[in-house]
């Protein structure tokens, strides 16, 4: 059974020890390795809980929108917004996740952004209802999935053609005729 004790009790024999809890640094106060002294979690109803969801881990809600202009810094902010009135109506940006990267000393963009939805599946719509898209005649977006990446990178540099197996005919069922 678990001791409870108030805040305020806490408070209160902490000045009695003359100890200033606003100066105390609770993120630096370690237990030792299993040692729990009896304090029960505020979560611990979940952990008890098997059906605790699990963490989706990856870069499956992440797309790259690709054939963007390349803008000066100037310009920055309405590409961004355009993008984002784009992006947004089909699933929810999360916060800071739209981000376009700009090169160190000019401070142009690349012309490519990554977008962070909410879940995978708001990724995946947005993928297929914009690769193709046509900003301008000059600006055809190409989106991909951050997690198709890594299939890309594995492309060898240089192209050997397919091997051609030689035909072998199968078993042919007879046909009533």
């Amino acid at each position: 059974m678990a001791l409870a004790i108030s805040m305020e009790a806490i408070d209160a024999r902490a000045r009695e020890l003359g100890i200033d809890l606003d100066s105390v640094d609770v993120g630096s106060i370690t237990l030792p390795p299993g040692e729990d002294f009896d304090i029960l979690s505020d979560d611990e109803d979940l952990l008890q809980n098997e059906d605790i969801p699990e963490l989706e881990m990856g870069f499956s809600n992440i797309i790259v929108v690709d054939n963007l202009p390349v803008v000066p810094p100037e310009k920055y902010e309405k590409l961004e917004n355009v993008v984002r009135k784009i992006y947004s109506q089909i699933g929810v940006i999360k916060e800071g996740g739209l981000w376009m990267p700009t090169h160190p000393e000019t401070k142009k963009t690349y012309g490519y952004c990554f977008i962070e939805y909410n879940t995978p599946q708001e990724a995946e719509l947005a993928r297929e209802k914009t690769n193709g898209y046509k900003l301008d005649k000059s600006h055809i977006f190409a989106v991909n999935m951050f997690d198709d990446f890594e299939k890309y990178m594995k492309v060898p540099d240089e192209w050997a053609p397919a091997e051609i197996k030689p035909y072998t005919p199968g078993k042919s069922s007879e046909v009533a005729n």
